[in-house]
Formats: C-alpha cells, structure tokens, sequence
C-alpha cells in the first residue's frame, strides 16, 4: 500500500505540473544502437531527449495519439522522467507519439520484432489471441475504476502474457484510453435508427465491425493515422472514439456532431518486447514494473480529470453533443458480447475473471 501510495504522489505531482505549464520471440531482440538524441518536441510526433549518460540503453515506446492526448502526457511528465531518474541514467526514454512509426499494426510488428521496446497497443491482435477483446469491447465495462483496479493486477497481466508471449511480447499494465461515444457530420445521432445511412470508420477490429453494423451504419475499417483525411474528403461521415481523442486529434474540425453513446470502456496495454525486458537487470526489470505502475494510474488520474472539460471544449468549437437514452444502444451491443462469448471461450473466460474481480 505505501508504495502504491508513493506512485500516486510520483504522478499526482507530474499531472500537475504539467497540466500549469508525455509473433516474433525474443530471440529476434537485438539491443538498438546508440541513441540519436537531441530531438525536441517535433511536428512529426517523436519525441527524444539526448542521453546524459552517452552508454544509456534507449527504450522506444510508440504510439498512435496526439502528443497532448493523456496516454502521452503521462508518458512524458511521469514515465520517461520517472525510469531515467530511478535508473541513474542506464536507459533513456524515446516516444514516438502520433503515428510517426505507423498505425497500431505496425507498433505491435516493431515491439514483436524489437524496433521497438514497448507499444501502447489496443486490440489489434484480438482475433489472434482473444482475451484481448475485453480491453476495448461494447458494453463490457460501465464503471471505470473497478474496471481499472481488475485488469492492473498481476493475475490479469499474466492471463494476457500467457497468450501474447509466444508473439514475443509481455503485458505490463493497461491504460484507460476512454469512454467511446460516436461523432458524425451528417446529422445529430439521438437514436439507434439515426445511425443508418452514415459511413462510420471503426478500427480493422472484428467486434468494433460487427457492432458497428448491428447499430445499422455502413461500416469502414481503416487506421487511425487516416481518419482525419477520410472525414475531410467524405471517404466516411464519422468515427467513435472517446470524446478526449476527438479532441486531441483535430478531428473536431471536420465533425458537427457527437453522441455520448458512451458504449465502450476502452483500454490499452503495455506490450512490451520479451527479450527486451529479460535483458534487464533484476533491479532494473523491478524499476521497469514500478514506472509502469504509475504511469497507467496517471492515464486515469488525468483523463478522469480532463473528460468533462474536454466534452464542454467540443461545444465551444461549434460541435452539437447529444445525450442519447443509452438502453436501446446497450441491447443491440449485448447481442454482440453474448455472440462473441459463444464463439471465443477465452473472451468469455476472461470476462468471466474480472467480473469476478469487481469489474464493473
């Protein structure tokens, strides 16, 4: 307990300072060459810092939201600084944020393959390994903080190493990417039959697909780094994401309309590269989990803190947000998790296993 409370105040004290001015084993790990450094903040997304120590071991951790997206924020005020301070130099932090080393395939390839070290992916290999589903699934998740407290545990992180680890990746915790609702530039979304007709982009996901085509839109699966351009050229009308990631992204500037459908509890994990981390010291892979630790509870600390703001952002840029009566969207959405259950016995055994846990 004392030392959960020491990485709360690690984070707290990082949020807020931020907040007033971040299938391949590990035999095919090779430790990456000397750092580059010395980049800044760039348009490109990557964020480096030049190693005090020249012998520092880089970690490059990628991923495919903005830089001022919270799943970045905590990375730059409380992981990066927080594991080069703890290990005295002997590795330095790299982010790559929005999608500058590609979309969620090409992040989850690189931690597999070792470019590179960790990837804050989503559920991309679901269908290759199926208790991934529960991190980013229709109505499986109401209540964010029992869901966090189930999934962060050892048990679970293990449950989801014991598949991904013959990809030659390891789960170190999972972070609270948000609440998805559905935005749109066609018209306001007040029912289930007003999502007919509209092109809505959903991840190359099969659940995402088949709720999004039992609500009744036309559906389109594409990567979050061209979603942007798709809205501007009409390729789609929407997308559904929480409302922070509409947001960050500037997606806003293209949509009129938002639903706080609120269907989805979504996560992301830690994937981190298995050779990677048994190169690591015993000391070093402990520091590894503790900075883990206190960066997924500074995603939540300060999306918990940043989502009402956000929502009341939107409508000051000109976006109509509409509260829906929910009940009609869960029924639809349950049809698909009782189907799912069927058809992936591991989906339903780890439901089965946080619920049990106080997921709520």
């Amino acid at each position: 307990m004392k030392k959960q409370k020491h990485f709360k105040q690690l984070a707290a004290g990082a949020i807020a300072a931020i907040l007033t001015l971040g299938t391949m084993g590990c035999a095919n790990y090779t430790a990456p060459a000397e750092s580059s450094g010395g980049l800044e903040n760039s348009q490109n997304g990557a964020v480096q810092t030049e190693a005090v120590n020249p012998d520092a071991v880089p970690i490059k951790i990628a991923n495919f939201f903005a830089d001022n997206h919270p799943i970045n924020l905590a990375l730059q005020s409380v992981f990066k600084p927080m594991l080069e301070e703890k290990t005295q130099g002997r590795y330095t932090v790299e982010i790559y944020s929005n999608s500058v080393l590609g979309g969620e395939k090409e992040i989850t390839e690189a931690a597999k393959m070792g470019t590179v070290e960790v990837a804050v992916a989503g559920v991309q290999m679901s269908d290759q390994f199926p208790k991934l589903k529960v991190l980013d699934f229709p109505w499986v998740f109401n209540d964010v903080e029992s869901s966090y407290q189930a999934l962060n545990t050892p048990e679970i992180m293990d449950l989801i190493t014991s598949d991904v680890s013959s990809a030659g990746l390891l789960c170190k915790g999972f972070a609270l990417n948000g609440v998805r609702s559905i935005s749109n530039s066609k018209h306001p979304i007040e029912s289930v039959e007003d999502c007919k007709g509209i092109k809505l982009r959903v991840p190359e996901v099969t659940q995402f697909v088949d709720n999004a085509k039992a609500l009744g839109f036309n559906v389109v699966t594409m990567s979050m780094s061209e979603i942007f351009t798709a809205l501007q050229q009409g390729v789609i009308d929407g997308q559904e994401n929480p409302p922070t990631t509409l947001l960050t992204s500037g997606w806003y500037e293209v949509q009129d309309y938002l639903a706080l459908t609120r269907h989805q509890i979504t996560y992301q994990w830690l994937a981190v590269n298995k050779g990677f981390y048994e190169g690591m010291s015993e000391e070093d892979r402990e520091i590894f989990e503790q900075c883990c630790a206190a960066y997924v509870e500074a995603v939540k600390d300060l999306y918990n803190e940043t989502e009402e703001q956000d929502i009341n952002t939107l409508k000051e840029k000109g976006v109509q947000v509409v509260e829906v009566d929910r009940e009609p969207f869960r029924e639809i959405g349950e049809t698909v998790v009782e189907k799912y259950c069927n058809d992936y016995p591991q989906f339903q055994e780890m439901l089965n296993k946080l619920r049990e846990m106080g997921a709520k």
